[in-house]
């Protein structure tokens, strides 16, 4: 609890104010070097940790009514009082940090980036990025401290760094306790992309979970130019996952692709196949972050290099 008791400090002191295993086995050689100091916590990585925490962190008493003891009591008995990597130090990077090397090539480094979650009164954020010759490949958030005043909530994403293994683990606090959103495990194959491995939600939210139908389907537009001024346009249809159409408009030629289905990456980010041919550059994903939806993939890269992702329009 932690994380809520700095959110309450922060509201006394401002009180004025408003608040899948379709990954191949890599063959990614032993790493170069690896930074331990930002490697996060071990305990992330482990599954049976992870489920032990919602029955054991909840509240049996208001937070507010509490006694020292029982303030100490209830932290020990939570797992996450077991965390001991310092994840507030990330709080106050302010530059790129370089933590290691998968191959002679290959170099992974985080900092700090912008939170697309605009109603947080405080927010912290971390992406881990994948840097291959010199270019990068891809990147994730691996880090997020998101505090909410008003509903005295604090949102936070762990991370766990083993060489090209990620774990992350999306943990909320408030007045009944600590409970786990989601937790993840991806891989950095041997092209340098991050694979989603296993994912598993402890949401029980069943309106979270009618993503299938409702909270993608519409019609998508984006269009951008390159710099020789040749235009890409992605027009998509959801009428649901499993029902799926992507136009694609290259330089004046148009193609259809149709019918295609689209994977669930996460609560929030689907992936679309629309060209078996074409490798990386044949699939693009689309993400929400509140209302706003956004396209990233090799072909909206290629288009912008040193843009992982662009705003994409819902038109319906």
């Amino acid at each position: 609890m932690k994380n809520l008791v700095i959110l309450l400090s922060f509201i006394s002191s401002f009180s004025c104010k408003k608040a899948l295993e379709n990954v191949s086995k890599p063959s990614i050689s032993q790493e170069i070097s690896f930074n331990k100091n930002w490697s996060g916590d071990v305990l992330i990585s482990d599954l049976n940790f992870v489920s032990s925490i919602d029955p054991t962190c909840k509240l049996n008493t208001i937070f507010f009514d509490r006694s020292e003891k029982q303030v100490k009591e209830d932290d020990a008995k939570c797992p996450l009082s077991k965390i001991k990597f310092d994840y507030d130090k990330l709080n106050s990077i302010n530059k790129k940090n370089i933590i290691g090397k998968l191959n002679s090539n290959t170099e992974l480094f985080i900092k700090n980036s912008v939170s697309k979650n605009n109603n947080a009164d405080l927010s912290y954020q971390i992406t881990l990025y994948i840097e291959k010759n010199k270019t990068i490949s891809d990147s994730i958030v691996i880090y997020q401290s998101l505090n909410y005043s008003e509903s005295l909530t604090v949102k936070t994403k762990y991370y766990y760094l083993d060489k090209n293994e990620i774990y992350l683990l999306d943990v909320a606090e408030d007045e009944s306790g600590a409970n786990v959103e989601k937790w993840e495990h991806y891989k950095i194959n041997s092209s340098a992309k991050i694979c989603l491995v296993k994912q598993k939600s402890f949401l029980k939210d069943n309106n979270v979970t009618k993503s299938n139908i409702d909270f993608w389907k519409g019609v998508y537009h984006f269009e951008a130019s390159n710099r020789d001024e040749a235009k890409t346009i992605f027009d998509i249809t959801i009428n649901s996952l499993e029902d799926v159409s992507v136009d694609l408009t290259e330089e004046g030629r148009k193609n259809k692709y149709s019918p295609l289905k689209a994977e669930e990456v996460n609560n929030g980010k689907i992936k679309i196949n629309y060209n078996n041919t074409s490798g990386d550059m044949g699939i693009i994903c689309i993400e929400k972050y509140d209302n706003n939806y956004f396209i990233s993939g090799s072909p909206i890269y290629f288009i912008n290099p040193g843009n992982n992702e662009m705003p994409l329009h819902k038109l319906k």
